[in-house]
């Protein structure tokens, strides 16, 4: 099921919307992108799901900024320059050339670790990207100011045979995040540098994408505007339906994967955080039933079996 939207009605909104930033487009001497903005009458059951959409005209500009998080290749060295260099001469092989900075893990965790380092990291780029084997780590390294603003970098596969298309699908193609926190959503669909009608293309396609992948489909899409950063929002389409109509699908609970990362006080151990707060240092080649520990909170009780101690011991004393 479709929302009924045409394209000469995308055209028209395209145009007016042109019209309303042109002006300010020519003072800043900025090119504006191009979002849909959305409203959903029931909120999904969601906690930051991405739908990745893919654009038949990317949305790469000649000025876009794109920062690529990378793994470090010497775990042991405290320096990160062979990480940066060994990188920049795989991307230069690959013929990769949109990438404007890169960030070795461990420059992470040691150069951005305050606040303000995190958020002004934030505000440096355009689009940030991910090497896949690392992706997991970065929540809590760059904190609020990325995931809180959805700045959260795309994962990319820095193993695949073919790196260039990997990484142009990533910085052309685009990614709506449902926070399941509210009914309005945003995504990036075009840019003003394109022609009108490979924007209503995009538009078309975005919004195609977008049906079919959010919970309760058409029906559970309120209303549809078109506007950039700084402009009005243009509708594009309004429903008058009720939220009784809406049918949201069972949602599953999935299981929350282990945190992995790296400590210095072992050689060559890492530590595994679950969910439930456990933290297990593991060696390599070792299982990590046996090193599982908990910090225990002040003031909670002792367990028995303890208890039962205490009170041997001061038996044997008297």
């Amino acid at each position: 099921m479709s929302l009924g939207v045409k394209k000469n009605e995308v055209k028209q909104i395209t145009e007016a919307l042109k019209k309303l930033t042109k002006t300010s487009d020519e003072l800043l001497d900025e090119v504006a992108d191009i979002n849909l903005q959305f409203t959903v009458k029931k909120i999904p059951k969601l906690t930051n799901k991405t739908i990745k959409i893919k654009l038949p005209h990317g949305l790469h500009k000649k000025n876009t900024e794109v920062c690529l998080f990378v793994k470090d290749v010497d775990k042991k060295s405290r320096e990160h320059e062979l990480t940066s260099d060994h990188f920049k001469d795989l991307l230069k092989s690959k013929g990769v050339s949109c990438i404007s900075e890169i960030i070795p893990l461990k420059s992470l965790k040691l150069e951005y670790k305050p606040y303000e380092a995190k958020r002004n990291l934030s505000q440096n780029f355009d689009l940030y990207l991910a090497d896949s084997r690392i992706v997991r780590l970065l929540p809590s390294l760059l904190g609020k100011s990325f995931y809180g603003r959805k700045r959260q970098p795309v994962q990319v596969n820095l193993e695949a045979k073919d790196l260039k298309k990997e990484i142009t699908n990533a910085v052309n193609n685009t990614r709506c995040i449902i926070t399941g926190r509210g009914p309005v959503s945003m995504v990036r669909v075009a840019h003003f540098d394109l022609k009108t009608t490979h924007i209503v293309e995009n538009i078309m396609s975005a919004l195609e994408q977008l049906v079919s992948a959010i919970p309760g489909g058409a029906v559970n899409i309120r209303n549809v505007y078109l506007k950039t950063k700084d402009s009005m929002a243009l509708p594009l389409y309004v429903s008058m339906g009720s939220n009784e109509e809406v049918n949201l699908p069972a949602t599953k609970k999935t299981k929350k994967e282990l945190v992995v990362d790296e400590i210095t006080t072992v050689e060559d151990g890492k530590v595994e955080i679950t969910p439930t707060g456990f933290v297990t240092v593991v060696k390599e080649g070792q299982t990590s039933s046996k090193m599982t520990f908990k910090r225990r909170r002040t003031g909670k009780k002792r367990p028995k079996s303890q208890k039962k101690k205490m009170k041997l011991n001061k038996a044997k004393k008297t």
